[in-house]
């Protein structure tokens, strides 16, 4: 269901963290967030999977396994009164710790969804699996399918694997969307579906020969989240497994080329602009030899070549939304227990 989290399990738990403020709670994996037109708050989750058994593939290992799916992933909007109204619902596909489902949102006269993942050449996606979805008034429709596009062109030219997650909208009316299993960055037309290559990114320097990327030493970049500012684009890399210390950070692609912006994070999940101008980047957490480390995740602002500390100590966090007062929101749990996901708010986080 695609390799965004892969082998990222090894350490879980809750832990003391920053002293936000939590204005939604009791999420499952939440992983998006988004400010509308009209200043209400979105939240996407993730979800838990559900009772129908499909058989998936593992995307650290290759093996087919079982997967749980049903309709958990869900689209929640914090209403003015503080209650949460249930937006839409997407496919969410689990398997051991791992689950995938909607995952980022954005608004283009309503709301857009990156939904899903898909890995199996030989078997058609489930339904809203791979896709840009809008949520209509009857529901999700898609709106591109990414992954014929992968299937068509592998653009990285390994195998074959979509799992479109960040999203945003530029200033020409298009919509982008970096692809964590495609390792590019996709251009959609959100009046045909049509879909095109932006850029495709490097693997990173890995520890050991990787058979997934024609045995070199190499990790996954892993994409994320893409911002556009004046015409370049502006994309942070989670990297993949094993998720080594320093190897994240944010590239610019101008011009089809593509160019480091600031180096040294770890597993950087999010990438937003502040009212002030700067970008802004989630550090999911820091690593150690077990894995992901708790209660290390950040905020982190980003300088040209560098990364500086906004909000630390925070039990991985996943997406960030930033008010035009700098007030900081923020998802945390991640991954996690169910239940555990929640949306905290820092006030006057950003100047």
């Amino acid at each position: 269901m695609g390799k965004l989290w892969a082998g990222a399990f090894l350490v879980l738990g809750l832990a003391v963290a920053a002293q936000g403020v939590p204005v939604i709670t009791g999420l499952n994996g939440p992983m998006g967030l988004l400010f509308a037109p009209d200043g209400r708050l979105y939240v996407v989750e993730y979800g838990l999977g559900g009772d129908t058994e499909v058989e998936a593939i593992n995307p650290e290992t290759g093996e087919k396994v079982l997967a749980r799916m049903g309709a958990t992933s869900r689209v929640l909007r914090l209403e003015p009164d503080g209650a949460l109204e249930e937006v839409a619902r997407f496919p969410s596909v689990a398997f051991g710790q791992e689950s995938s489902g909607a995952s980022r949102l954005a608004w283009l006269g309503g709301l857009l969804v990156t939904s899903g993942g898909w890995n199996q050449a030989s078997v058609d996606p489930m339904p809203l699996m791979a896709v840009v979805a809008r949520v209509g008034p009857q529901g999700p429709e898609k709106v591109a399918d990414l992954w014929a596009f992968e299937k068509a062109q592998n653009p990285d030219g390994y195998h074959l694997d979509s799992h479109p997650y960040g999203l945003t909208v530029g200033g020409d009316g298009y919509v982008y969307v970096t692809d964590a299993g495609a390792n590019a960055l996709l251009r959609v037309n959100p009046s045909t579906g049509a879909v095109r290559l932006v850029a495709t990114f490097a693997g990173l320097p890995g520890p050991f020969a990787n058979p997934a990327r024609g045995g070199a030493q190499e990790m996954d970049p892993v994409p994320t989240a893409v911002v556009v500012k004046n015409g370049v684009f502006y994309v942070s890399l989670l990297s993949g497994g094993p998720f080594l210390k320093g190897a994240a950070k944010v590239v610019k692609v101008e011009g089809g080329k593509v160019s480091d912006y600031a180096a040294g994070a770890t597993m950087l999940t999010d990438l937003q602009e502040g009212p002030d101008g700067q970008l802004y980047a989630v550090r999911f957490a820091e690593t150690g030899e077990r894995g992901p480390i708790p209660g290390t995740g950040a905020v982190l602002r980003v300088r040209p070549g560098g990364f500086e500390v906004v909000v630390d100590g925070l039990p991985f966090p996943t997406a960030l939304a930033i008010t035009p007062s700098g007030d900081l929101y923020v998802t945390v749990n991640g991954v996690g227990a169910p239940g555990s996901g929640a949306v905290w708010k820092f006030a006057g986080a950003v100047r």
